[in-house]
C-alpha cells in the first residue's frame, strides 16, 4: 500500500511539472515600422517566432458620426522574412457603442479591405526588397525570387487580431462586427483580446465569436488615481481575476514589459511623461519614495508646463511580481500550445528588463 501511494505521489508530481509547449511572441504597437524596427539578433536571442503587428486603429469621429481609421501602418516588411505575424487592429469602444448595424456591416467591410490592402502592399515590398537584397538583374531570377519571398510571406500570416475593450452595452454590436469580419476573412483565423474582467465574468461578459482569445494581463488598475500603487499590474490584482479555468476559448496570454511615468498635481492626473524627459538622477527631481519623485523647480518639458512639487509616479512590474503573475497563469490556465507575448517591443523596454530576464520569463512557462 505504501509503495502504491509512493508511486501515485511520483505520478502526480511528474504530471504537475510536465513541460508546456509555448510560442514565444512579442507585440509591436507603434505607428511606424522600418526593417530595423525589430532587432533580429535580439529577437533571435529571445527565441521569438511570432509578432503581433498593429496595423491601424479605428476611432469614432463625433463630427461626422462615423468610424474612421487612425495612424495606419502601411507595410511591415523585414530583413528576415521568417517570423509569423498576426496583423492587429484596435477598435475603440466608442465605435461599437455608437454604430448602428448598417454602419457596423460597412465597418467590417472597410476593415477587411484595409487589412488586405496593407498585406498586399507589404507582400509586394517584400518581393522588391528581396530582389534588391540579392542584387538580381536576370529577369527570370528576379521573378523566381519575388515568387519565393512572397510565398514565404504568405505562410507567415495565419491569423488577424481584433482588439477592443467592449462593455456590456457594446457587446452585441461588437460580437456582430466580429462575426462579419470573420466571415469576410475565411483565409485567416480570427482572435480577439480578452480583458481580465471579461475573463472572470465571462458568463455576463459573453464569449466573442472568434477562434481564440488573447488574455491581456496588464493595465489592471486606474492610472489616474493617486491611490493606485501600480496600475500596470500586480500578482495580487491578477489573482482576483484569474480564479477559474472555465473560459470556453483557447487562450494566449500577454504580459507587460514596459514602464511609464505618471504625473500628478495634487490629486489631479496630468498625464504620462515621456521617458526622454524623466531621469531619476536629474537635479530637477527629488526622490520621496521607492517609485515616487517630485519636481524641485518649475519646468517646461515638451509642450507641458510642470510646477515645483508636481509628483511623478514611476510604474514598472518588478521581477518578483512578474514571476508571481506567471505562476498564477500557469496554475489556473491550460497554456499548452499557447502563445506567451510581451507588450511591447521597444528598445528602451528591452534594455530595462534585459534579454536574459525576458528569456527567463518565457522559460518559466515550460517548467
Amino acid at each position: 500500500m505504501k509503495k502504491l501511494l509512493f508511486l501515485c505521489g511520483i505520478f502526480l508530481l511528474i504530471s504537475c511539472n510536465k513541460d508546456v509547449n509555448i510560442t514565444r511572441s512579442f507585440c509591436y504597437w507603434k505607428t511606424s515600422y522600418e526593417p530595423y524596427s525589430i532587432d533580429d539578433d535580439k529577437a533571435d536571442s529571445l527565441g521569438i517566432s511570432h509578432i503581433y503587428m498593429r496595423l491601424f486603429d479605428v476611432g469614432w469621429n463625433p463630427y461626422e458620426q462615423k468610424p474612421l481609421p487612425v495612424a495606419t501602418l502601411w507595410n511591415f516588411k523585414s530583413y528576415e522574412n521568417r517570423r509569423e505575424v498576426t496583423p492587429s487592429i484596435y477598435i475603440t469602444n466608442d465605435v461599437v457603442l455608437n454604430c448602428n448595424r448598417q454602419q457596423l456591416a460597412a465597418l467590417a467591410d472597410n476593415v477587411v479591405k484595409r487589412i488586405n490592402k496593407i498585406i498586399e502592399l507589404t507582400r509586394k515590398d517584400i518581393g522588391d526588397f528581396a530582389v534588391e537584397k540579392y542584387k538580381l538583374d536576370d529577369r527570370a531570377e528576379r521573378s523566381m525570387c519575388e515568387a519565393e519571398e512572397t510565398r514565404v510571406f504568405d505562410t507567415r500570416i495565419k491569423e488577424v487580431l481584433i482588439d477592443c475593450d467592449w462593455t456590456g452595452k457594446s457587446r452585441d454590436n461588437y460580437f456582430y462586427l466580429l462575426s462579419r469580419i470573420k466571415k469576410a476573412l475565411p483565409q485567416y483565423k480570427i482572435s480577439a483580446t480578452i480583458r481580465l474582467w471579461q475573463y472572470r465574468d465571462y458568463k455576463t461578459a459573453g464569449i466573442p465569436p472568434v477562434d481564440r482569445g488573447l488574455l491581456m494581463c496588464y493595465n489592471m488598475d486606474n492610472p489616474a488615481s493617486t491611490k493606485t500603487a501600480n496600475s500596470i499590474g500586480s500578482s495580487k490584482v491578477l489573482k482576483q481575476y484569474i480564479n477559474h479555468d472555465n473560459y470556453p476559448l483557447k487562450l494566449d496570454v500577454a504580459l507587460p514589459v514596459f514602464s511609464w511615468n505618471l504625473v500628478f498635481r495634487g490629486k489631479d492626473f496630468l498625464g504620462i511623461m515621456n521617458d526622454d524627459y524623466f531621469s531619476p538622477d536629474s537635479p530637477r527631481f527629488k526622490k520621496i519614495a521607492a517609485n515616487r519623485y517630485v519636481f524641485t523647480q518649475d519646468k517646461v518639458l515638451g509642450e507641458t508646463y510642470y510646477r515645483n512639487g508636481d509628483e511623478v509616479r514611476v510604474e514598472k512590474v518588478s521581477d518578483e511580481e512578474m514571476r508571481k503573475m506567471i505562476d498564477i497563469l500557469k496554475d489556473e490556465i491550460d497554456l499548452e500550445n499557447s502563445r506567451v507575448t510581451f507588450f511591447s517591443w521597444d528598445e528602451n523596454y528591452i534594455q530595462q528588463y534585459g534579454i536574459k530576464t525576458i528569456s527567463g520569463y518565457y522559460s518559466l512557462f515550460s517548467r
